[in-house]
């Protein structure tokens, strides 16, 4: 693994109310045509109200990360915006692989 890999993620909370709608919108809109390495989680267990869901991908330089933001990840927070607005929010972290070995 090249040792300058990254790890985008973007998680996604639902408020139950709207869950089933976004989570659709993103299966056909989103992914629909997104990069074929990015992939969709679900976060079981967790500490907040409603659903959340991750958005993961690995990149290998920061230029790619930005690329995605200014990609679908714009696409999703427009779409929440518009039609979620206070039922659904979004935040992002890049975590940077470590060799270790």
């Amino acid at each position: 693994m090249n040792s300058r890999m990254f790890l985008y993620n973007v998680s996604i909370i639902i408020e139950d109310s709207v869950h089933q709608s976004l989570f659709d919108w993103i299966k056909q809109e989103l992914l629909s045509n997104a990069h074929p390495n990015l992939k969709l989680l679900k976060m079981l267990y967790s500490p907040h109200e409603g659903q959340t869901y991750c958005l993961q991908i690995m990149l290998e330089d920061e230029e790619a990360i930005e690329s995605i933001k200014n990609g679908i990840i714009q696409d999703l927070q427009e779409h929440i915006v518009v039609n979620f607005r206070e039922k659904a929010f979004i935040f992002d972290s890049v975590m940077q692989y470590i060799p270790h070995q």
